[in-house]
């Protein structure tokens, strides 16, 4: 039977429907989606390990030593900066801010007060901050999957849960079998010299449990994987449009997860999902918030992102400062914007009241 196959080829002006080219399924779009959202996972991967290997390889010792360790601090800055990107959309969103008054105001005074007062509780929160940060990334991940299905048109509580257990164990399930595990736990150090001293033994205790608890992560990435199979193919047998943007997602970020925490130190692992989960939050922010930013500040999209980058960057200076310095006191605000910056984020974003 003949087919007129050129009628249904699909060209890049007319790019296949639900693809990754398709320009309606994107954020930003098909291109800028695949550098700063889906793909930013690979993006940062490959651009780390170029970096380090190519001084490496390319450079004299010293040249190369002040090179990565060079790239290491504007990770960290970087990392640092994008904390304080909540704030146009948690306060200079009217919407945003009426609906969580109460949270964005008394919340804020009343913790860094605690901070400042309160030595104890300063440790206690930079140690939560170590693995809150841990849960926010793969929640990041777990909301961008969501906003995929969202624009496919998929009802925002389908696979809900299936999407929260799948992208935790994506990214927590490979941390807790590998090395970085053992780096995360020696935040427990810092309540020694505290009326919490012997929590400074639990890096010590778990020590000997690497075994188990190494299995134990992988056995529970394994049950997840497969349950996260069978969710999909029972909703996809019921009607549900796989997003090729949240497959993308996705495999992306579980690929990164393996390779970074699995097989790189944990301080490279460390810069590569800082780097990407901090691009996409910068990206997000500035798509979501950057028309307004723009308008309140006269029309001037250029001083708006001079005030916007600039403005993180100096918080970020500033964190750096803040973490080098002897007066531990001066971290308060800052351990106090990381708490609040992952609480924030936490309801100032909402996929079922399209609040994204």
């Amino acid at each position: 039977m003949a087919t007129h196959y050129d009628t249904l080829r699909w060209t890049a002006a007319a790019p296949a429907p639900g693809s990754l080219s398709d320009p309606s399924r994107a954020i930003l779009g098909p291109r800028r989606d695949a550098l700063v959202f889906w793909g930013a996972p690979l993006v940062a991967f490959l651009a780390v390990e170029l970096w380090l290997d190519g001084w490496a390889l390319a450079a004299p010792h010293d040249a190369a030593s002040v090179a990565i360790k060079g790239m290491f601090a504007v990770i960290a800055i970087t990392t640092w900066a994008h904390l304080i990107a909540v704030v146009p959309r948690a306060y200079g969103n009217r919407t945003v801010f009426a609906a969580h008054r109460g949270k964005l105001t008394v919340a804020p005074i009343a913790l860094i007060a605690t901070l400042f007062l309160s030595p104890i509780a300063l440790v206690a929160a930079s140690v939560l901050a170590v693995f809150w940060d841990v849960y926010h990334s793969a929640m990041q991940n777990f909301g961008f999957a969501r906003i995929y299905d969202m624009k496919a048109g998929n009802p925002p509580e389908l696979l809900r849960k299936t999407d929260l257990r799948l992208n935790t164990l994506l990214y927590v399930g490979p941390l807790a079998a590998g090395a970085a595990l053992a780096t995360h736990l020696q935040s427990f150090a810092k309540f020694d010299h505290t009326a919490l001293a012997t929590l400074a033994s639990v890096p010590g205790v778990l020590a000997g449990y690497n075994t188990g608890i190494r299995a134990a992560a992988l056995l529970a990435y394994a049950i997840v994987l497969v349950w996260a199979i069978l969710d999909y193919r029972q909703a996809m047998r019921a009607g549900y449009r796989l997003p090729a943007h949240k497959v993308a997602t996705l495999v992306s970020t579980g690929a990164v997860s393996i390779l970074a925490w699995g097989f790189t130190p944990p301080i490279v692992a460390l810069a590569v999902i800082n780097l990407y989960h901090a691009v996409q939050y910068f990206a997000l922010v500035w798509v979501k918030e950057g028309g307004r930013m723009t308008q309140a500040l006269g029309g001037r999209q250029g001083r708006t992102m001079l005030y916007f980058w600039g403005g993180c960057i100096l918080f970020g200076l500033a964190y750096a400062a803040a973490m080098t310095g002897s007066v531990r006191v001066f971290l308060a605000p800052f351990i106090a914007c990381s708490l609040l910056h992952f609480w924030y984020d936490s309801f100032i974003w909402s996929v079922a009241r399209k609040h994204v």
